[in-house]
C-alpha cells in the first residue's frame, strides 16, 4: 500500500499499471469455486480499492486515456464484486468496454485509410455494441455505410464503361475504389494495377494500391509502390501516412497517426 499512495501517475504509465497490479494481488484476489470473485478481508481489500482507485483516476486525467492494460480494468471489475461495490464494478466494467471499443474504432479509421469501408462499417458496428455513445464510431459508422451503397452503383457504372472502352483508364480507377470500398481487396488491386499500366503518370493510383497491399500487411510490396506515388506526387497526404503506417506497423515508431 505505501508504493501506491507514494506514486506518482504523471511519471510513467507502464509504473502505473504495475504498481496497480501489484496493490490489487495484495488483496488475494482469486475466484471461489463457483467462479466468483472472492478476497482474503473485505474491509481491507475495500480500502485498498478506493486508493486503487484514485490513482487509476488521477493517472486518466493527467494522460487523457485508460491505462494501458485492459486486465488491469477487468482485474479491477472483480475486486470491487468481491467486497460488494456494484457502481464501482459497473463503471470499471464500462471502461474496459470503452477500450475494446477503442480499438476496434482506430481498425475502422485504418480500414477507411485503406478505402474499405465495408470492413471499417463491421469494426465501427461492434465498436457501437461495446459503447453506443462512442464519439467517433457513430458518426464514422454513417460514413462507412454510405460509402457502401454508393460503392454498388459506382461498381456496376465502371463496369458496364468497361464493357464498351476497355481502355479507359478513369473506368479502372473508379472500378478499383468500389472494389476496394466494398471489401474485395483482391479485386481492386487488380484494377489499381490496370489503371498504372494504361497511365503510369497516375500517381493517385499507384498510392491506393498502395494501401490496399497495406492493408493486406504486405508491407514489403506496399512501400515501393507510395514511393513511386510520393515521386509524381509530392505532396500525397495518402502516400505519406500509407508510408508512416508502415513505419508505425514495422517498427512502432510514426510521426503521425491521424
Amino acid at each position: 500500500m505505501m508504493e501506491l499512495e507514494k506514486l506518482d501517475v504523471t511519471l510513467n504509465m507502464s509504473r502505473n499499471v504495475e504498481v496497480i497490479e501489484a496493490a490489487i494481488e495484495s488483496t488475494g484476489l482469486s475466484m471461489d469455486p463457483s467462479g466468483n470473485p472472492t478476497v482474503q478481508d473485505v474491509a481491507t481489500s475495500r480500502d485498498v480499492l478506493q486508493s486503487i482507485d484514485v490513482k487509476v483516476k488521477e493517472a486518466e486525467e493527467y494522460f487523457w486515456r485508460p491505462l494501458d492494460s485492459p486486465e488491469v480494468y477487468k482485474r479491477l471489475t472483480d475486486l470491487a464484486v468481491a467486497v460488494g461495490d456494484a457502481g464501482m464494478a459497473r463503471d470499471y466494467e464500462i471502461m474496459m468496454r470503452t477500450i475494446e471499443a477503442n480499438d476496434l474504432e482506430f481498425l475502422g479509421r485504418m480500414s477507411r485509410f485503406y478505402g474499405n469501408n465495408k470492413k471499417a462499417l463491421g469494426y465501427y458496428t461492434r465498436a457501437l455494441e461495446l459503447a453506443p455513445d462512442h464519439p467517433l464510431a457513430g458518426p464514422d459508422a454513417e460514413k462507412a455505410s454510405k460509402a457502401v451503397d454508393k460503392a454498388s452503383g459506382e461498381l456496376e457504372k465502371a463496369q458496364r464503361t468497361l464493357e464498351s472502352s476497355p481502355e479507359d483508364k478513369k473506368a479502372w480507377y473508379r472500378q478499383a475504389v468500389a472494389y476496394m470500398n466494398l471489401d474485395k481487396v483482391d479485386e481492386a488491386i487488380e484494377s489499381y494495377h490496370r489503371t498504372t499500366e494504361l497511365d503510369p503518370e497516375d500517381a493517385d493510383a499507384w498510392a491506393k494500391k498502395g494501401t490496399a497491399l497495406l492493408s493486406l500487411e504486405r508491407y514489403d510490396e506496399a512501400r515501393p509502390l507510395l514511393e513511386k506515388a510520393l515521386e509524381l506526387k509530392p505532396n500525397s497526404l495518402t502516400a505519406k501516412r500509407g508510408l508512416n503506417y508502415i513505419r508505425y506497423f514495422t517498427t512502432g515508431v510514426a510521426t503521425d497517426l491521424d
